[in-house]
């Protein structure tokens, strides 16, 4: 058990340099720095980014708390936190300052979050990395400056509707129904935002995801498409993947009229021969090119195949 007697708190704190980033991954460090900094107005004051990131154990709880408590000027805050019971999430976060926070990371159940984020409305990027299923509790936080969200399909709705969102990673967290993501789309054809960059973890057997976001995405400067590992609750493993139809792919591709990066991330093969460059650009050329005539825009692909699974070919 450790524990800290005044003197060494202030011995801490006389020897501890002012931080404005502060990165915290075991308990140990958690102790040592609350006891610096609760001897030490110009410490805790001085920390604008937080990032917490260990698995915390009862013991850490209170030292947690407290520390959060201490820091009143974050506008920085990561806070991931493993295996942490839904009434510990509220100890913890109970003691946050959201109200200067611009940039929010956190695995806390959204369960939580609802309580405390209407708080947070400064918050410009925003990073949920915990998975609520197909009905994000989340539901209408005001983030009227709100620019960047990372979240899973089912909760980009709630916060997008009232944000002028430019950029949007829809990410792969669980198991989602099969309509999750074209009720998503549905939901951004109809919010204040206006997308330049996306990133997208997508099922292959969408045939139509170049065209359904080019809808509701037309000025996109960048997009990533990442393959899902977790398929939607009902689809078979194996499909034909919608690049399979090179022209159409090409066409819908072309959707995008402002489109500088492309990213496509996939488990299978792209070409008959990996790794043989004259392959690869040949069907570069397919995808990007009508009569030798490039893309109006498009200046950086990367196609990322055989990704994770070597294996597996289509």
């Amino acid at each position: 058990m450790r524990h800290y007697t005044r003197r060494r708190a202030r011995l801490l704190s006389e020897v501890a340099p002012v931080r404005d980033i502060v990165t915290l991954t075991t308990e140990v460090s958690v102790g040592n720095f609350v006891a610096q900094a609760s001897r030490s107005r110009v410490i805790a004051s001085g920390v604008k980014s937080l990032h917490v990131n260990f698995k915390a154990g009862l013991a850490a709880l209170r030292a947690l708390r407290q520390c959060l408590a201490l820091l009143r000027h974050l506008e920085d805050l990561e806070l991931h936190l493993a295996e942490l019971s839904h009434s510990s999430w509220v100890h913890i976060l109970r003691s946050v300052n959201f109200k200067n926070l611009q940039n929010l990371s956190t695995n806390a159940p959204h369960s939580v979050l609802c309580h405390f984020l209407p708080e947070a409305t400064n918050v410009q990027h925003l990073r949920l990395l915990s998975f609520c299923g197909d009905m994000c509790q989340l539901d209408d936080a005001p983030f009227p400056h709100l620019t960047d969200v990372t979240a899973a399909t089912a909760c980009i709705a709630p916060l997008t509707n009232h944000a002028r969102v430019e950029r949007l990673s829809v990410i792969d967290l669980g198991p989602e129904d099969s309509t999750a993501f074209p009720q998503m789309l549905k939901s951004l054809a109809s919010s204040t935002s206006t997308l330049t960059i996306l990133h997208v973890d997508f099922d292959p057997g969408d045939r139509d995801i170049l065209k359904r976001i080019s809808e509701v995405a037309p000025n996109l400067t960048a997009l990533k498409l990442i393959e899902r590992e977790l398929l939607p609750q009902g689809r078979p493993l194996r499909q034909r993947r919608p690049w399979k139809h090179s022209v159409e792919w090409r066409d819908d591709l072309r959707r995008f009229p402002y489109l500088h990066r492309f990213l496509l991330r996939t488990p299978t093969s792209l070409v008959r021969v990996p790794s043989i460059e004259h392959e690869e650009l040949t069907l570069l050329r397919a995808w990007t090119c009508i009569n030798s005539a490039p893309h109006p825009s498009l200046m950086y692909v990367t196609l990322w195949y055989l990704a994770g699974l070597p294996e597996c070919h289509t």
